[in-house]
């Protein structure tokens, strides 16, 4: 198996090598060299980075895509971007654990169980202390019946199904699946019936990491001819080991709206968020109840 190694700093003294260019070896699993690939840093080399993160090819890098949807459910008042963030309204705002807990993942349908028309399992992702890297594990699903998860955790940022040999639904989950922190009761991550994953603009980083924000985006649907506007912000707590609600606001979209819109907002200089922090969408509207969907590209760098 190869390894890619980039190089961000070269002794430049001699003037063999430009400013700006990155040197790539790659080499065995005992360290041997196989080649040296430079690439000039231009639109090209970035290119060729971002080709190698997305394939998991850099040491110490990896590369974070969080997508979320507000169903019809961002209000007058702060709303995050997340699943439960519905016209009801059901949850406006996501809440973490007061601490690492269990999470009893069940959903609302008989259908989500081995051998059903649903989700067999669920794959759950996040971190079960603010020092350690983000953790998986999968849950074998029993329909209504609650399964508690083997790992304690302090944040859930991610859940995705997977579909069984009997599996007949296109989004794979029939019901609502949900993980729930013991004691607390808190919900932290939500599934909806046919989209198979959370869609959370929610993230949480470890102290052993740091996220460089490469990109992030926003937009409303508005089916009627009225005009809507949302303000969306990308808020980070930077202490969750210490507190969970304080949130501050990093950057900020405004859409207007007659119909469907959308903006984005890319970082040649990506602001850098080191961990622990937890990273999210939030928004506010000028009606009730408009749909909403936002995401954020990140890279996550080894301390």
């Amino acid at each position: 198996m190869s390894t890619v190694t980039y190089i961000d700093k070269n002794d430049n003294n001699a003037g063999a090598i430009p400013e700006g260019t990155q040197v790539k070896t790659t080499s065995t699993a005992s360290g041997e060299v196989q080649h040296v690939n430079i690439d000039a840093m231009g639109a090209s080399g970035l290119l060729h980075y971002f080709s190698e993160l997305a394939m998991g090819n850099i040491a110490g890098r990896t590369k974070v895509n969080k997508f979320g949807a507000a169903p019809l459910g961002v209000q007058t008042t702060d709303t995050d971007i997340w699943d439960r963030a519905d016209a009801t309204p059901t949850q406006s705002i996501w809440i973490a654990p007061t601490q690492a807990r269990v999470h009893a993942v069940v959903s609302s349908s008989s259908d989500d169980i081995d051998g059903g028309l649903g989700a067999y399992s669920v794959i759950v992702y996040g971190l079960t202390d603010w020092g350690t890297a983000e953790v998986n594990e999968t849950v074998t699903m029993s329909g209504a019946t609650p399964i508690n998860t083997i790992n304690s955790y302090v944040i859930i940022h991610r859940m995705k199904c997977v579909g069984g040999a009997n599996t007949t639904n296109i989004g794979v989950n029939a019901g609502t699946i949900t993980a729930t922190a013991a004691v607390d009761g808190t919900v932290t991550a939500v599934i909806l019936p046919g989209n198979g994953q959370t869609e959370m603009a929610i993230y949480g980083v470890p102290s052993v990491q740091t996220a460089l924000l490469y990109r992030w985006s926003a937009q409303i649907d508005q089916a009627s001819a009225q005009a809507r506007t949302v303000d969306f912000q990308v808020r980070v707590n930077e202490n969750p080991d210490v507190q969970l609600s304080g949130f501050l606001r990093k950057d900020d979209i405004s859409v207007q709206s007659n119909g469907t819109s959308s903006r984005e907002r890319n970082f040649t200089i990506p602001p850098k968020f080191p961990g622990p922090c937890i990273i999210k969408i939030s928004a506010t509207g000028s009606a009730n109840d408009l749909d909403a969907e936002a995401e954020f590209d990140l890279e996550l760098v080894t301390n």
